[in-house]
Parts: C-alpha cells; structure tokens; sequence
C-alpha cells in the first residue's frame, strides 16, 4: 500500500474545500438531471430525493470533518477509491446517453425488488453518513474511529449501503453489461476496504479488537475468536507425591 504519512493542516484544509467544490457540483448536475426525469415522471423523481441528500450530505462533510492524521500514499489506495466512487454513476450516464438497451427495466417481480432494495440502500447511506461525516474522506485516511450508529453493526456501512443500492439498480434493470460493472464495482470496494484497514489500524490500536467483533457489510452474528490454548486436565486424585506414590503400592 506504501507508507502512511501525516499531512499539513494547510493542505488538508484546501482538500476540504475542493471536495465540497467539486461534490457540490456533482449534486447540483444530479439535480439537474432530476429535473428532466421529475418532467416525464414526477412519482419516479422523488425516489431520488435520498440520493440527494446523501450528496449534499457528503459535500457538507468535507468542511465538518476532524483534521487529518495520516493517510495512505501511493496512487493505488487513491486509484482504487475514486474508481469505486465514480465507475457506477459513469456507467448509468454513458449507458443512458449511448445504450439505453443496457439498463432496460426488468420484468415486473425483479423491478420492485430491485426499486425496494435500492431505497433501503439509499436511507442506510443517509444514516450511517450522519455517523461518518466526522471522518468521512474518498482516499484511504484516519481522522477519528466512528464505532457509534450503524458502525456498531457493520465496518463499512457505506459501502454496504452502496451495495444495496447498485445491487438494487442491477435487479431492477437486470443485463450483463450492468451485472459485469456491479461485479467489477464489489472487487475493487473489497481492494479499497483492504486500504482503508490497514491505513486504520496502524492509527488507532483498537481497530484490531473492533474489526474481530464487527462485521464488513453487516453484523457478526458468530464472533471471531482468538485459538483456544490447551490445558492439561488436573490430576484425578489429586498432586501425586512420594507419598502417595508408597500409598499406592502398598498392599492392604
């Protein structure tokens, strides 16, 4: 992954403010976007209004977040997060612009499963980012460890939201293009977790013990132990001595 490095409070400060930039852009481009869908369909459209919000919400988080204390360096750990944050969104543009056969609606049963999975995904994204917005960041970073809220359930409930949620587009507009760019999603999310972890616990000591109690994606329902050491079982009858030992040789 390379080696963790501290970062200025100057420079960390100027990350803040380009995020909010650029993440604020980003949600005024879904809102505009929106508009075109609540014009066709205006039931369809307030099923984006937790997306919304989960966008403005992460924009909102570059300037509420703890100062930065260290960070993974290396253009794979960043590779791997701005990937996982933007494949998903550019496929659904390109495809909607280019190849609308790629994100067909699917048949009746797989679209509301999809459609219901999807908005479960989207109001545990809203939650667990209410959670995170302390610490939130798109590279590998430690501010502070969150174990409160959904991070007392799952590691990662971002991501997990995120997985229902292009889980839930992926059924409810089921092709192959689509299930090969979920699939590729959930690999690189797993290389980015492994990122993240090691940048985590070699910040705070006691990520270890939480990351053997808390699941990635959901709750631990049988806890990882630690190996079990074996203990000779005591003496039957007690410490054997010489005594005992003439004791027992002794005929009555």
């Amino acid at each position: 992954m390379g080696k963790l490095i501290p970062i200025s409070a100057r420079s960390d400060r100027k990350s803040d403010w380009a995020g909010f930039v650029c993440f604020s852009l980003w949600t005024a481009f879904n809102v505009a976007l929106a508009v075109g869908v609540f014009r066709r369909a205006p039931i369809a459209a307030i099923f984006f209004l937790p997306t919304f919000a989960h966008e403005a919400l992460i924009a909102l988080s570059f300037l509420m977040r703890k100062p930065l204390l260290k960070q993974a360096e290396g253009w794979a750990p960043r590779l791997a997060a701005y990937v996982a944050t933007f494949m998903t969104p550019a496929f659904f543009f390109f495809s909607s612009r280019w190849k609308p056969e790629w994100v067909h609606p699917s048949p009746p049963a797989l679209f509301v499963g999809g459609v219901f999975l999807w908005l479960v995904g989207a109001y545990v994204g809203l939650w667990s980012l209410l959670s995170l917005r302390r610490a939130f960041s798109i590279v590998p970073q430690a501010r502070t460890l969150v174990t409160r809220g959904p991070y007392r359930l799952a590691r990662h409930p971002v991501y997990a939201s995120y997985l229902l949620q292009y889980g839930g587009v992926a059924l409810s507009h089921l092709s192959f293009p689509l299930a090969t760019v979920f699939f590729a999603w959930l690999g690189i999310v797993m290389l980015r977790i492994s990122h993240e972890e090691k940048v985590l616990a070699a910040t705070f000591p006691e990520y270890a013990e939480y990351r053997r109690r808390v699941g990635t994606f959901a709750p631990r329902f049988i806890a990882a132990r630690e190996p079990a050491i074996a203990v000779p079982d005591p003496p039957r009858y007690g410490p054997v001595t010489e005594v005992s030992k003439a004791k027992a040789g002794a005929r009555p």
